[in-house]
């Protein structure tokens, strides 16, 4: 399969990627010989929905938690991930336009669930906080991603208030698993005190970039 990417995507451009677990050592060697080499790595932590949930957060006064499917403001939730994920205090009309039409597009698959995208609201309607639940319902089970708080409302439990929300709605939903990768020793702690019960290791390998050149001489 690696073959068959190198030769029919190699053209595409740099930057070909895969993640895989640190039980696959046979895969690791042959992207080791395919010029692949390990960049990162991250955790996974898994979630029992069998088992009973931590008690739902209280939330502070003035802010609830809403779901897409009941306070469907798609452009509040792209200016809280713009602000949390790329620092950008503000979208212009343009720039939000074309997040919102990739959203729309994400939106037509069959993982995507409204009642599963949550954000926590402030009194004035602004998103603060959110993650975003995708479920194979084929396996009852859902990866948890998107997770972000804006800069201005973080260390005071939103994340950790959103996130068991959802973990809660996908239970009353059926699902017997959730998942969320952390990139920080903060995120995993997070998701331990929530009650994951399993946490795998996955490391990022990238292509190696060609030689130019200059590189070459």
């Amino acid at each position: 399969m690696l073959d068959w990417v190198l030769v029919n995507w190699g053209d595409r451009g740099p930057g070909l990627s895969i993640e895989i677990t640190a039980r696959q050592t046979g895969e690791m060697a042959i992207l080791d010989a395919h010029g692949f080499s390990q960049k990162s790595s991250f955790f996974r932590e898994t979630f029992d929905l069998s088992r009973e949930l931590p008690q739902r957060a209280d939330m502070q006064e003035g802010f609830t938690i809403v779901d897409m499917a009941a306070h469907p403001d798609y452009a509040a939730q792209r200016i809280l991930r713009a602000e949390a994920f790329q620092g950008k205090s503000a979208l212009s009309d343009a720039e939000l336009r074309h997040e919102l039409l990739f959203t729309n597009h994400s939106h037509e698959g069959p993982i995507y669930h409204p009642q599963t995208d949550l954000c926590v609201m402030a009194a004035n309607g602004r998103f603060v906080a959110g993650c975003e639940a995708l479920i194979d319902a084929r396996s009852a089970a859902a990866d948890i991603e998107r997770v972000c708080t804006h800069s201005a409302f973080r260390r005071r439990g939103f994340a950790r208030a959103v996130i068991l929300e959802c973990l809660y709605h996908l239970q009353e939903m059926g699902l017997r698993q959730a998942y969320i990768a952390g990139y920080s020793p903060a995120a995993v702690g997070l998701y331990t005190s929530i009650g994951s019960t399993e946490r795998s290791t996955f490391y990022i390998y990238e292509e190696a970039a060609p030689l130019g050149e200059d590189d070459q001489e």
